[in-house]
């Protein structure tokens, strides 16, 4: 008996030789091939359109130099070219160091000198604060400086510095010019530096006498006067105590005495301490209150 396979079932079908089945290619509607061709040809073009893009904007680049290169070198042929440079507001910034930031010599062509890449240099200098930069025709470039003022000099690991009121570090050239600035000392000393010359400023007859400001565990300020006495101030209420030490001053001469040490760490007591005594105790203490 033979099977007759279903017509329904069997439609679609082919068989090879042997009479298995196999499986029909599928093949894509005419109306599909046309947008196929043209979604190649679009990619096609695109990737050549961004070959050219990127090769005319090199060109147009290296066009754009060839054409500065050529209004450079001809404005300097029609006379601007640097003949002097003019600075102001320069008092302490090393000459060498303006050249060196401006780059540029007598001859160079004016437009080749950059205003705002020399602004950038100068404002890298130490003593710099900020800095304005003009080309003025025919040949001259016109620096304007605002200069850092050194506040104190401060000794760091056996190096002296000069610093600003920002605790910024102005190097140590030029530093036998300022022997009248406070002299402090400690790892963190300038970051609160400014602080400390404001308090010592409230007392003038006193910040005549003070010779340094040493920084006492990153805390407090022990302060030394010319006469050899040391005030060591407390971690608190520092301004007041410095305030206290004036009036002791003016009402009893506490620094005409016999005194190596006025200590005021104790909140409720002034300890004084005689130039020999070893002991750190003195009989000669003093009540807040009172």
């Amino acid at each position: 008996m033979r099977i007759l396979n279903h017509p329904i079932a069997a439609a679609g079908q082919r068989r090879d030789k042997t009479g298995r089945r196999v499986a029909r290619r599928r093949v894509w509607p005419r109306w599909t091939r046309p947008a196929a061709f043209a979604a190649a040809g679009i990619a096609a073009a695109a990737a050549l359109g961004a070959s050219w893009m990127a090769w005319k904007e090199g060109w147009a680049a290296h066009q754009a130099a060839q054409v500065a290169h050529g209004l450079v070198a001809a404005a300097a042929d029609a006379g601007l070219a640097v003949d002097e440079i003019l600075v102001e507001g320069r008092l302490h910034t090393p000459r060498e160091m303006i050249l060196a930031a401006v780059d540029a010599r007598r001859g160079t062509p004016l437009l080749a000198v950059d205003p705002g890449v020399v602004k950038e240099r100068l404002e890298g200098l130490p003593w710099v604060r900020s800095a304005a930069v003009e080309r003025q025709l025919p040949g001259t470039i016109y620096i304007r400086l605002v200069e850092r003022r050194p506040m104190a000099v401060w000794q760091r690991r056996g190096q002296l510095v000069l610093i600003d009121h920002q605790g910024h570090e102005l190097g140590n050239e030029g530093i036998e010019y300022f022997p009248r600035l406070p002299f402090i000392v400690g790892e963190d000393a300038q970051r609160v530096a400014a602080d400390l010359v404001a308090m010592l400023a409230a007392e003038p007859t006193l910040q005549g006498h003070v010779v340094a400001a040493i920084r006492v565990g990153g805390r407090r300020w022990n302060i030394r006067l010319d006469s050899g006495i040391e005030i060591m101030l407390p971690e608190e209420r520092a301004g007041e105590a410095w305030a206290e030490v004036a009036a002791l001053e003016r009402t009893h001469r506490v620094l005409q005495r016999q005194v190596s040490v006025i200590d005021l760490r104790d909140p409720n007591r002034i300890n004084l301490r005689r130039a020999k005594d070893t002991q750190g105790a003195t009989p000669g203490k003093k009540d807040r209150d009172a």
